[in-house]
């Protein structure tokens, strides 16, 4: 797998590429495909630019050894059917070919990065809507293919999955995972925050961790892991006053420290705040923020116990602990 790895970014020598090109043509379509999954797994946002390319550079590599391996499994193919072709009927013929090429056909991966200050909406070719906060980057199949719809996420965003009970939506950030049915939930999994948080406004979706612990939840339930504690929390929320940064809505904060606060602020409002005093990083806040604050009205209202200095500078913010 490292090898691979080395290969994706560029970094292996002519005889290593030599020994990944061969192996990308001998290995069947699965066990490529599962090799690729890992690696977007793997992508850092903060890597957007080099991992663009290596990503549009290795899928053409895997798509053109499929072209060529499909193209000799066809060949293979055409002479067994020319050999019975005098005791099959034409429609048995063509029922072959439709399950053949269906067989072959394969997943187009697309790779999206919401730039700093923006949101946008993404409908996935199953009716799946995607509102898509600032920061976040989707790596989506532009048709589902097999027994599941499975999407790669690093940042936030609030889902309309359409439902489909024969084929589950996955969505993988990392070391989570959460499956659904058909459902609309909040979703946030930046990789540099240290909360990761679903909140279940409509349906009922399975939220799980690295280590194989499942939690399922019903609508008005949210759930959050500390990435640093492994610990998990789950507690009721009122759906109807949710509001999802991603659709423009304004924030829900539950519990959560003012690093993963700052940050999130940061990739909504693009500008860059610092945090002075590490006690005030894991200091937890409850606050809702509905009616269209601006950022200064924010963390104005976060320091309404007057214990944070913000002063701006340079065009960053600096928040510090207010001295005696």
């Amino acid at each position: 797998m490292k090898l691979i790895n080395d290969y994706f970014y560029n970094k292996c020598s002519q005889e290593e590429e030599l020994e990944v090109q061969k192996w990308l043509a001998e290995q069947g379509d699965k066990n490529v495909d599962e090799a690729f999954q890992k690696i977007i797994a793997e992508i850092k946002v903060e890597d957007t630019a080099r991992t663009q390319e290596s990503f549009e550079r290795f899928k053409q590599h895997v798509e053109a050894y499929k072209r060529s391996v499909a193209k000799e499994r066809m060949r293979r193919n055409v002479r067994m059917l020319q050999r019975v072709a005098a005791i099959l009927f034409l429609p048995v013929l063509c029922l072959l070919g439709v399950l053949y090429f269906n067989q072959e056909k394969q997943i187009e991966w697309n790779d999206l990065t919401i730039p700093h200050g923006m949101q946008q909406t993404l409908a996935l070719s199953d009716g799946t809507v995607l509102h898509l906060n600032a920061g976040t980057r989707v790596i989506y199949p532009t048709e589902f293919i097999g027994d599941k719809r499975e999407i790669f996420i690093n940042g936030e965003m609030y889902a309309d999955v359409a439902k489909n009970p024969e084929k589950p939506f996955i969505i993988s950030a990392g070391d989570i995972h959460v499956e659904v049915l058909g459902t609309q939930f909040n979703f946030r999994a930046y990789n540099n925050l240290e909360t990761v948080e679903v909140a279940l406004v409509e349906g009922a979706v399975l939220f799980g961790t690295k280590d194989n612990r499942v939690e399922r939840l019903t609508t008005g339930e949210m759930v959050q892991y500390n990435r640093s504690t492994q610990e998990m929390n789950k507690e009721q929320f009122l759906t109807h006053q949710y509001k999802s940064p991603s659709k423009k809505e304004g924030f829900y904060f539950s519990n959560l420290t003012l690093g993963d606060i700052v940050k999130e602020l940061e990739y909504y409002f693009d500008e860059k705040i610092v945090l002075l005093d590490n006690e005030l990083n894991e200091t937890l806040y409850v606050a809702y923020f509905t009616n269209n604050e601006t950022l200064e009205e924010i963390l104005s209202d976060l320091n309404v116990n007057g214990r944070m200095t913000i002063t701006r500078s340079r065009d960053m913010i600096f928040i510090d602990k207010r001295r005696p």
